[in-house]
């Protein structure tokens, strides 16, 4: 819980951390926490860098009112749209004003007379926040997109989400790899999370109950760490902060959920498979099944490592993929003494409507849409995981 309220005075504050400063600083309203983060620029940084627990913070965003709340959301929307444990709606629109602040202070600063070395940094803040604006837009599909993340600093951190993942019965979150990052990849990311989104919506729609109500899905194209280059690639320095932020995110939503929690899946592409099963494999973060694809390699010796419910760890191999077999960070995932569930990728039927679903071939082609992969990934993570294609092979 966080503490009581006190009177204070912005002075007072300078010092203050966590979960005490939130709710101290409600009290100054809109006009003082400018001032203060004014004041105290590095409190921000110091804030998202060691941020109170989403179980503290989305019980601090619920008991503010609405006029406080608002006052939030003007005077530091980047803490708003960036602690975990507060609703996606209002985080998103956090991110955008954020967004649009920083593209006009950035603009403006572009107009000086200033150092190369800062110029360059700038420029590239920009155009990664060009990215997250194109990637945050209404897909082809048209469901409603939230920019749940949103840091532009040194190559940019962010998480854009197709559908509501705070009232969804199903949620995913897709995990990339190597030179994945927001500028380069935001876009196409978002764009693969809504390929995803469809593909679960339409097997819920094959496979309903018309007795039940229908139920709804969510996908969340996660960039929430630096994402390693050829020349960073090598190390797990990168799967572990990476794992840190992927467990915060995900225990945050938890936190937000309360007692009606989704269906949770992960899938990890490349090297952001090397992050999930890191996380997994700490065993405080928990899902209720895994998709690895394209995966170098994994450090835990069996799928029964991974907190995982009952199992459900599934594993897709395409012919032409250089990384998979390779077990560069470990066991291979797919192999047979691993334990996991075989991901057909090779091209079949699918089971309930006999629709022919295409193969994947190479590192990048397990998203396609029309692929056996994507919809045997839509089918895991819409809880129809026994109709999976290939998974007795």
């Amino acid at each position: 819980m966080l503490p009581s309220r006190t009177n204070v005075g912005s002075a007072a504050l300078g010092s203050t951390t966590g979960a005490r400063l939130l709710n101290d600083l409600t009290q100054l309203g809109a006009n003082g926490i400018s001032a203060f983060l004014t004041a105290y620029p590095s409190k921000v940084d110091a804030l998202l860098a060691s941020p109170p627990a989403a179980a503290a913070v989305s019980g601090w965003w619920r008991d503010l009112g609405t006029s406080d709340q608002k006052a939030w959301m003007s005077a530091a929307p980047r803490v708003v749209g960036n602690l975990e444990g507060i609703p996606v709606r209002d985080r998103s629109a956090a991110n955008l004003r954020y967004l649009t602040e920083t593209d006009a202070d950035i603009r403006e600063q572009l107009t000086s007379d200033l150092p190369p070395g800062e110029q360059t940094g700038l420029t590239r803040e920009l155009s990664v926040l060009g990215q997250v604006k194109l990637a945050v837009e209404d897909g082809a599909g048209h469901a409603s997109r939230y920019l749940m993340q949103l840091d532009p600093t040194d190559g940019g951190r962010a998480a854009v989400v197709i559908g509501n993942p705070d009232t969804a019965d199903f949620v995913t979150y897709l995990v990339p790899g190597m030179n994945y990052g927001v500028q380069e990849q935001l876009v196409n990311w978002s764009d693969t999370a809504e390929a995803l989104y469809a593909e679960q919506k339409r097997v819920l729609h094959e496979r309903a109950d018309p007795t039940t109500p229908a139920q709804s899905v969510a996908t969340i194209a996660w960039i929430g760490y630096e994402t390693p280059d050829l020349f960073t690639v090598g190390g797990l320095d990168r799967a572990e902060i990476g794992a840190d932020q992927l467990e915060h995110a995900i225990n945050g939503l938890r936190d937000v959920r309360g007692d009606n929690q989704p269906f949770l899946s992960i899938i990890g592409h490349s090297y952001g498979s090397v992050v999930s099963l890191v996380a997994l494999a700490r065993g405080s973060l928990s899902v209720d099944t895994f998709t690895i694809v394209g995966s170098p390699g994994s450090a835990s010796q069996s799928a029964a490592d991974l907190n995982v419910a009952g199992g459900e760890v599934f594993v897709g191999e395409a012919d032409w993929d250089p990384a998979v077999n390779s077990g560069f960070f470990g066991s291979d995932p797919g192999a047979s003494s691993y334990g996991a569930h075989r991901l057909g990728v090779t091209g079949n039927r699918d089971a309930v409507t006999g629709k022919w679903l295409n193969a994947s071939f190479g590192h990048n082609d397990y998203f396609t849409p029309g692929s056996e992969s994507l919809h045997n990934m839509a089918l895991i993570g819409t809880g129809n995981a026994k109709q999976v294609t290939g998974s007795s092979e």
